[in-house]
């Protein structure tokens, strides 16, 4: 049974979120911080659809100004400062260079009016500003880019963040303010009562056990699923285009910056971006009709990454067999029936289906907080006797966010904390870098049982006490859980490496009781679903 699940028989809570992605975390914080009740069911794990596989960045998006969309990214960019203050340890500045070539689409001026226009829509509340660059300072920056026909660059920031991490503190946000969050509980149905929908009846993925589950409100916010979701409802319309990127994990091509690359055929704008001493290379932009179960980074779309790389890093190999990781994602993007896939807008839409079901559809990962905040708006308009309270007026810290910078807290906590646990600064910048102000809570664990400060690749992170805090606290309940979304490992060089691979399953299975039929079973789910 999972915990709580039979608590929620006794009496409807107010809302019943449906997904676990970024929005549906969103909405949960957003509810809770209101007053309301809230059960959050997801089929998988947290943020296991689109949400664990972004570029990594939360910004404005520069190239939305060329498509008009100036409220859009206003309100990102200011966003973006907003999550940068509440979960500073996940969302970090982050410099990027714009490289201008001769002969491109876009030249000097336009390129110069568009940082200029991303610096005034954001205002006071702007990470840096930007800076025209000469080929040459270009070049002191960034050596690896082609120097031929480079005529300058615009230098500008935005933000990077851990998307599956992110996502998760959210979620652990909204459970600290008094919402119940459930993974790997899958909704089946819809429960209605005199046509308008009432609840929903879900099912535990792991044991099978059924419940029934009634709410004032049931808010549909399952990303790629969310036609599917109302499909259960009868004949709908369509209310997602889904489109499908990829992202490639690289050795290394910058030295700090993120670059801006625009393809050769249609200038369609992707990055390459630090990311744990690597790079990472996204996205694509095409239309997908697939199984959303079943999402994979093919080969023809691998080449087309590395292809385009290529022209901006002339001195690096871009063979396939440099991959180090690859994942692909699907973006539920608002239904347009024409159009190219990158046409199509990146705005979230907030409506009512016939039977009183609220439906989240696309939407950026940056807006999660202002679409939760309309859609909880929305709730309460269309059902007052909800009572909900008004929002605070500071918006609390995400989980492990309390501090008021990363500066500051990493000069006074690491040397403490360097002598309280015998570990090195980079093991601690680490740990403070994905939990925050909770990695005393992952060190308190190691210290509790032998060998539990043992780490498990030769960087000396992640540490063994790290696979049982995410089963305790984080609700992993799976192999993958980890590997993939607690931690970054199975994008990386120790994805397949079986002497990890079995030390995590051997901790998880102590935690949650697997036998050594179970136990293998985990290990080779996992290697099926590592690219």
């Amino acid at each position: 049974m999972a915990s709580g699940l039979d608590r929620l028989q006794t009496a409807p809570v107010d809302l019943v979120i449906i997904g676990g992605g970024i929005q549906g975390a969103g909405m949960a914080r957003e509810a809770a911080l209101r007053g309301l009740s809230v059960a959050l069911f997801e089929k998988g794990d947290f943020a296991g659809g689109t949400s664990s596989r972004t570029s990594h960045l939360i910004h404005g998006g520069i190239r939305y100004l060329e498509q008009g969309a100036l409220r859009l990214v206003y309100e990102a960019v200011r966003e973006r400062h907003t999550l940068s203050r509440l979960a500073p340890h996940l969302v970090r500045p982050l410099p990027f260079l714009f490289p201008i070539y001769r002969g491109d689409g876009r030249g000097r001026w336009k390129i110069r009016a568009g940082m200029t226009l991303y610096d005034l829509l954001a205002g006071s509340k702007k990470i840096g500003p930007h800076r025209m660059l000469s080929a040459e300072e270009a070049l002191t920056q960034e050596p690896g880019l082609k120097s031929e026909s480079l005529v300058g660059a615009a230098r500008f920031y935005d933000c990077r963040m851990d998307d599956a991490r992110l996502c998760l503190a959210v979620l652990l946000s909204a459970q600290e303010w008094g919402a119940s969050v459930f993974n790997y509980v899958a909704v089946a149905d819809l429960i209605r009562e005199e046509g308008r929908i009432c609840g929903v009846r879900v099912q535990e993925v792991l044991t099978g056990a059924k419940y029934d589950v009634y709410a004032r409100v049931v808010v549909n916010a399952a990303g790629p699923w969310v036609d599917a979701i109302c499909g259960m409802e009868g004949a709908v319309p369509r209310r997602i285009r889904p489109t499908k990127g990829i992202h490639l994990i690289f050795p290394s091509l910058t030295r700090s910056h993120a670059v801006v690359v625009s393809s050769e055929n249609d200038r369609r704008i992707f990055f390459v971006i630090p990311w744990k001493g690597k790079s990472l290379i996204g996205t694509t932009d095409t239309d997908f009709t697939g199984d959303l179960d079943e999402v994979r980074a093919e080969e023809e779309e691998v080449a087309w990454l590395l292809r385009e790389t290529a022209r901006l890093f002339p001195s690096e190999q871009f063979g396939p067999e440099e991959v180090i990781g690859r994942y692909a994602g699907v973006r539920p993007l608002i239904y347009a029936p024409s159009g190219t896939a990158s046409d199509v807008s990146r705005e979230g839409s907030v409506e009512w289906t016939s039977g009183g079901m609220l439906v989240l559809a696309g939407g950026k990962f940056t807006l999660f907080r202002l679409t939760a905040q309309r859609a909880v708006d929305a709730v309460v308009k269309r059902v007052p006797e909800l009572k909900a309270h008004p929002r605070p007026d500071a918006d609390p810290p995400l989980y492990g966010g309390e501090m008021t910078s990363l500066a500051e807290y990493l000069k006074e906590e690491v040397p403490v904390a360097r002598e309280r646990y015998r570990l090195s600064e980079e093991v601690l910048r680490y740990l403070i870098g994905a939990y925050g102000t909770k990695f005393h809570a992952v060190l308190s664990v190691g210290r509790q049982e032998r060998g539990l400060l043992k780490p498990l690749t030769a960087l000396g992170f992640p540490l063994l006490a790290e696979v049982v805090y995410a089963v305790r606290v984080e609700r992993a309940k799976r192999l993958c859980d980890f590997m993939r979304r607690r931690t970054a490992l199975a994008l990386g060089p120790f994805k397949r490496d079986s002497n990890l691979i079995a030390q995590v399953a051997d901790q998880m299975g102590r935690e949650l009781g697997w036998n050594r039929e179970r136990l293998q079973r985990e290990i080779d789910d996992y290697q099926r679903e590592v690219e």
